[in-house]
């Protein structure tokens, strides 16, 4: 005798802590989104999508602050999605527009100034 064995694809469902849609700035025809996952140890990731923006450098992604003057970077973005894993106490109330850069490659660590696209995580 023998038993038979049906699976399923289960999908996990991740809980998602925020979301945004990621509109282009002025000179740029990208769009994308964010939201960001909560794992089961408690740890949160940003996960991204952008369509187009093609950089001239390197596509960095940050989250900055509803004032845009405090920022932290989270990586460079390569292809068209990206996670980026969360500092543990990062306050997404207090950072939560998602920004990605085009950034030149001149050896500076700060923001460009030439943003692709942003977007306000609904925190």
């Amino acid at each position: 005798g023998g038993a038979w064995w049906t699976g399923r694809d289960d999908v996990v469902q991740v809980p998602v802590l925020a979301e945004a849609a990621l509109d282009p700035l002025p000179g740029w025809s990208a769009e994308g989104s964010a939201r960001v996952e909560v794992a089961d140890d408690g740890s949160r990731e940003l996960v991204l999508t952008v369509e187009g923006g093609d950089a001239d450098g390197f596509r960095e992604v940050w989250l900055i602050d509803r004032d845009v003057t405090k920022l932290v970077s989270l990586g460079v973005l390569e292809g068209g999605t990206g996670r980026f894993v969360l500092p543990a106490d990062l306050d997404l109330g207090e950072y939560p527009v998602v920004d990605v850069s085009d950034e030149p490659f001149d050896g500076d660590p700060n923001h460009s100034s030439d943003s692709i696209v942003r977007g306000i995580l609904d925190v």
